[in-house]
């Protein structure tokens, strides 16, 4: 197992089951996601990648998505469907890595706030490729990264940050900003 696995997994281990309780924790979605919400067709489907505890995921269902979310810590997707149940939502959760994970069909909308920042078991240019299937013709693809503020910006530990050059020519020219 990988020390990022391994550490993700004792900060969800120390959550006892609260997201509320997890250091990237929050409530609300951001307005990137608000908007790309409010453009998708009534009944999209969306994809969750790299769900973590589900709230956002959650929200994605309570404004009419037909939702999965995915995430390789099944203390995430376990915490995940709790909050689902609670709240009475049909969300299909899936403990998968982006990388074999095969939806039956595309999505209209692809989020990620913490995959590709925190990536295990691949590179960019295969969760690019597994992005690019992913999305159904027109898609919305929305990414939340921690940006790299910096050159020195580095940690030896965390999160990849990346700039948004960086990102807009990972994705280029398939995704425009």
């Amino acid at each position: 197992m990988s020390i990022a696995k391994s550490v993700m997994q004792s900060f969800y281990r120390k959550a006892e089951g609260k997201p509320e309780r997890l250091p990237w924790h929050r409530e609300s979605p951001s307005r990137v996601l608000v908007s790309a919400v409010a453009a998708c067709a009534r009944r999209a489907r969306a994809l969750d990648l790299g769900c973590g505890a589900g709230v956002l995921t959650l929200w994605l269902a309570e404004k009419g998505l037909e939702v999965n979310g995915i995430d390789i810590l099944p203390e995430a997707i376990t915490m995940a469907r709790s909050l689902a149940e609670r709240r009475r939502a049909e969300i299909e959760f899936v403990t998968a890595d982006l990388f074999s994970y095969a939806p039956e069909r595309p999505f209209d909308l692809v989020y990620d706030s913490g995959c590709l920042h925190s990536l295990v078991g691949g590179n960019t240019a295969l969760y690019k490729g597994k992005l690019l299937g992913y999305l159904s013709p027109g898609a919305s693809f929305v990414l939340e990264h921690w940006g790299k503020r910096h050159a020195l910006d580095w940690r030896p530990i965390g999160p990849r940050r990346r700039s948004q050059t960086t990102i807009e020519r990972m994705f280029a020219p398939e995704l425009q900003l």
